[in-house]
């Protein structure tokens, strides 16, 4: 009881934060679709700013953390803090180096990356230069936010979580400001300059947390450190399954880059609204759970690993479900309150829309495939989910050739879901087979249950919002949001009070975890 707690209570710290940081994230959208909309210059953009983001994933809370933190806490574990500290200044100085060359490599071999992600700007030389110059001005990014990752593994091993959350509303703040202010001068470059001093903003706040931490710093490269060899044997197959799973994201984005213009970007706009459920709660749920996880492998006590993942997975089923109804049924209204203004049309609204409505169908597959990895990477074994995500490449990428033929980008979001709900299956049924198998039965009704009350939930969004939409004058922006928000808070409202009666114990538990979070006692 006392890990549910724990868990709870590092989830709840993470989830606020992270919520904050995605509303901040909207705020983003808005200004960007505000200022230039679905356009040349942001398809230009989100294909340039894509490229440090999956290096990102490489380098940085993708696969360095998952080789990093289950290392560095079993250090921390056995009490052993002067080695963990060495192992982490290790870590850090190597990735420096590594940093350096890579970003070296990416500005001269920009023109050769865009070749590859984006061929269809070929046949548009603006937009091909253009997409050229801003992935140049932007790769560094990934220096500073790949640090910044490393700080967060350090700080969540020593369990501290809030301003490791916090740090990406760094970039959010500076890309917002520079929109507004710098945007009329220096056009869609004022998005890059945002980032760049943004991933800067990531690093630097979590320096005094680490200073108050007492967590010492040394001047040293030691490639033939243990922890070092422990951290790379995990590390390759870590970085592989990311590249595996990366390609997924290229091939949508370079099959879009021969659609009609505002294709990539409204992939792109739709995603974002589907990441904030993700990020708030599937992906700040297995950020949570990760150590306590790790600590529990290092002690190799699997039944009190089982039971917390169980936990977490459950409660990733129960939020992840209504939020996909939520995002499906109330799509439009939603996609023209955040974006439609300013030169972001209602052409544009209608292919974010459709996107939306595919990407959302895979929402408690791409939480629950975060969580079940987090588990195989706890347990030091990185090579099953590799093995699995081969085969899934191909799944994804055979869908987006057969899909995107009848439902254009549209396609590519359904290919992505339903590539991410068979990859969930098979992880769930290797892990059963490695760990054990748990009440299946219990599982499948809570799960039934949890389908049946965001059923009812997303009926009353639907009636309550046709009714908003009929007595509302909805040509301006606080009756929209109206439409919007008053959905939201019955459908929420209704989906607790439906859960409570089916007997869903999550419902029944939210008073306590509820008051274990704001108390912050474990």
């Amino acid at each position: 009881m006392e890990t549910k707690h724990k868990i709870a209570k590092y989830a709840g710290i993470v989830i606020t934060a992270t919520i904050f940081c995605r509303i901040l994230g909207l705020g983003r959208e808005i200004v960007i679709s505000n200022k230039f909309g679905a356009s040349i210059e942001t398809d230009a953009f989100f294909i340039a700013f894509m490229i440090p983001n999956l290096l990102r994933s490489f380098l940085g809370e993708g696969a360095l953390n998952t080789a990093f933190i289950p290392v560095f806490t079993e250090y921390l574990t056995n009490y052993d803090r002067k080695k963990a500290e060495y192992f982490a200044s290790n870590v850090l100085n190597i990735l420096i180096l590594v940093l350096i060359i890579i970003i070296a490599l990416g500005i001269w071999g920009a023109p050769l990356l865009i070749n590859i992600i984006a061929i269809g700007f070929k046949s548009n030389i603006y937009k091909y230069e253009l997409a050229i110059n801003l992935t140049r001005f932007m790769f560094p990014y990934i220096g500073f936010v790949a640090i910044a990752a490393l700080f967060m593994g350090i700080l969540n091993s020593y369990d501290h979580f809030l301003v490791p959350a916090l740090a990406p509303a760094m970039l959010n703040i500076f890309i917002i400001i520079f929109a507004f202010v710098l945007s009329s001068r220096y056009g869609i470059y004022s998005l890059a300059l945002g980032v760049i001093l943004g991933g800067i903003g990531q690093a630097l706040i979590q320096i005094p947390v680490l200073i108050k931490r007492r967590i010492r710093y040394k001047l040293i490269i030691d490639f033939n450190d243990n922890g070092i060899k422990k951290m790379f044997k995990l590390l390759l197959p870590a970085v592989l399954g990311l590249a595996i799973t990366q390609i997924n994201v290229v091939v949508d984005r370079a099959i879009a880059s021969n659609l009609v213009d505002g294709s990539i970007s409204a992939l792109y706009y739709a995603n974002r609204l589907v990441q904030f459920p993700l990020g708030a709660f599937g992906i700040a749920i297995s950020t949570a759970i990760f150590p306590t996880l790790s600590k529990f492998a290092a002690k190799d006590n699997i039944f009190e690993l089982k039971k917390s993942f169980l936990f977490g997975l459950r409660m990733l089923i129960y939020i992840t479900i209504p939020s996909a109804v939520g995002l499906i049924v109330l799509r439009r209204p939603l996609i023209r309150l955040i974006y439609e203004h300013g030169i972001f049309s209602r052409i544009a609204t209608t292919m974010t829309a459709n996107a939306l409505l595919y990407y959302s169908i895979g929402l408690f597959a791409y939480a629950s495939v975060k969580l079940i990895t987090m588990v195989f990477y706890a347990l030091k074994d990185t090579k099953t989910p590799v093995k699995i995500g081969i085969f899934i490449v191909f799944i994804n990428i055979t869908l987006d050739l057969i899909l995107v033929r009848y439902l254009a980008h549209s396609g590519l979001a359904l290919a992505t879901s339903i590539a991410a709900i068979i990859n969930m299956i098979i992880l769930l049924k290797v892990l059963q087979n490695k760990i054990g198998s748990a009440k299946s039965g219990g599982q499948i009704v809570f799960l039934l249950k949890t389908v049946v009350a965001s059923f009812v939930m997303g009926i009353s969004c639907i009636l309550i919002n046709t009714f908003l939409g009929n007595i509302l004058e909805l040509s301006n922006k606080f009756n929209q949001a109206i439409q919007i928000f008053i959905p939201i808070f019955c459908g929420g409202i209704i989906y607790i009070v439906i859960s409570y009666l089916l007997g869903i114990q999550e419902v029944k538990n939210l008073k306590q975890n509820l008051k274990i979070i704001l108390s912050g006692k474990a």
